[in-house]
């Protein structure tokens, strides 16, 4: 009789086992100190923004689908109105082998690449969709979103993606209401293939409309602010030790006409203007292992419709070297300049100089799935 419970207990825990969800922890300190070398004054500051910690919970279910629960935490920039904490990342995922489908906050698809930069917001203006809604004060108003989200894909490698988001407005915070839409077409190498260096890593189509109140406009597409964004990594030298690629995304803002001169940064978001941005990035390999990483790039950005020649230049140079199992060290050098009316709202030039430590973390308890991609993923990498 014994014995008999005894199996039966443990073929309970077996039971309980199957259905004990899969644990996933990911961490990321981003430690820099900044020197800023302004046109109207030079600063020194230390700066841990952009840390976080990323928590995951992922569940099969009754069926073919699997579900997936993360919550985020980050330190955003000292001067934002954010508070000691944002929460990034909270959403829930409900997924199979072709279908994706998402609601909560997470990033929106404002950006479709990720640039070799210490921090992904260091080219922000030159490589999001900005949100309209937004005051300015905080990057993360460009990058994250409320969203609602479906995925559809297509031999593992082709993603149609049909997306709702609300976008903090600073006007009416209270004002949870979907005001963007839009869809993304996207060929991309699958994480796990990543490895065969393909020369076309990806290349993505992207159109986001802005649903806001254009003056003297009833009809809610032609009162939208409208964005087309185009993205590619090409591979240039796909070799295992000393590995070249090149990154470039081009958006197009159709703005409004009328938006002649920039009072405010709502301006600047709803004019319209044309943003270029590229890099090109040296990676070594040794064992198998990244060994270190130097990049550069620039962007340009047209204004057209100002009353001024307005536009904007910036130009990036880092270096990350690996110490240890992803612990590194990185130097970066950003020199903006601005002219025209944009030189009112960001100042003529900066050169920034910043020393930084990098150190990232993940960790999956009870694993039970195969990935198509970690919760680092969902954030900015470095070196990899």
């Amino acid at each position: 009789m014994n014995k008999l419970i005894l199996i039966a207990l443990f073929f309970t825990g077996l039971a309980c086992a199957q259905i004990t969800p899969e644990f996933e922890i990911g961490a990321k300190g981003v430690f820099s100190g900044n020197l800023n070398l302004n046109s109207d004054e030079s600063s020194a500051v230390s700066d841990f923004s952009d840390t976080q910690l990323l928590m995951g919970l992922r569940q099969k279910l009754y069926n073919d689908w699997r579900a997936q629960f993360v919550l985020g935490l980050q330190f955003p920039d000292a001067n934002s109105n954010l508070g000691e904490v944002f929460y990034n990342n909270i959403f829930i995922q409900l997924e199979d082998r072709t279908n994706i489908v998402k609601v909560g906050r997470t990033l929106a698809q404002t950006n479709l690449n990720e640039f070799p930069t210490l921090r992904d917001d260091d080219a922000q203006r030159f490589t999001y969709a900005l949100n309209p809604f937004s005051d300015g004060v905080n990057t993360e108003r460009d990058q994250y979103a409320n969203v609602l989200e479906y995925t559809r894909i297509f031999k593992q490698r082709f993603f149609v993606s049909v997306h709702g988001e609300n976008f903090y407005d600073s006007i009416e915070p209270d004002d949870f209401r979907l005001n963007s839409m839009g869809l993304t077409l996207m060929y991309r190498v699958p994480e796990s293939q990543q490895w065969n260096r393909n020369v076309v890593q990806e290349v993505g189509l992207s159109y986001n409309n802005y649903f806001t109140d254009r003056p003297g406009y009833t009809d809610d597409f032609d009162a939208s602010v409208k964005n087309l964004l185009f993205s590619t990594t090409i591979n240039l030298k796909p070799d295992p030790i000393n590995f070249i690629d090149f990154r470039f995304q081009a958006i197009q803002n159709f703005g409004w006409d009328e938006v002649s001169v920039l009072n405010d940064y709502f301006d600047y978001t709803r004019t319209e203007s044309t943003a270029l941005f590229g890099t090109f990035r040296y990676l070594r390999q040794k064992l198998e292992r990244p060994h270190f990483q130097l990049a550069f790039g620039g962007g340009y950005k047209a204004l057209p419709n100002l009353a001024i020649d307005s536009d904007q230049l910036l130009f990036i140079a880092n270096g990350f070297y690996r110490l240890g199992e992803n612990f590194d060290v990185g130097l970066q050098y950003r020199y903006a300049d601005n002219k025209g009316f944009t030189e009112d709202l960001f100042g003529k030039s900066e050169h920034r100089v910043q020393l930084a430590i990098v150190y990232s973390f993940s960790r999956i308890f009870n694993k039970q799935f195969g990935d198509r991609e970690d919760l680092l993923n969902l954030e900015h990498n470095y070196i990899r």
